[in-house]
């Protein structure tokens, strides 16, 4: 199991990992993920419970330069079957991703 760590300290990881990244399903590459992961959150302001309510900061501010570094680690990372297309390619294409099943 990976130590829980402030998110200050996350960051300080991350960073580190970026220079250097880890081989692929190492336990250092995993360790790394659950950083991603953390860091990525905490930079995510939460929604406010009540409409009216000033929106909450975020727990860590991140450049947008390094935000954009993150996400793109964080795709880079991903088993998402559509690549760089993280939302999906659509059905504008043609392709018929529900397993052959017509409507």
């Amino acid at each position: 199991m990976i130590e829980q760590v402030d998110d200050d300290t996350a960051l300080e990881e991350v960073l580190q990992f970026l220079e250097r990244p880890p081989a692929p399903g190492t336990p250092e590459d995993s360790w790394f993920g659950q950083r991603l992961r953390q860091v990525l959150a905490a930079s995510l302001a939460d929604e406010p419970e009540d409409e009216d309510a000033p929106a909450p900061e975020p727990n860590l501010t991140l450049d947008p330069a390094l935000r954009d570094r993150l996400e793109a680690a964080a795709r880079r990372r991903s088993d998402n079957p559509f690549g760089e297309h993280p939302d999906g390619i659509g059905p504008t294409l043609g392709m018929d991703l529900g397993g052959g099943h017509k409507r």
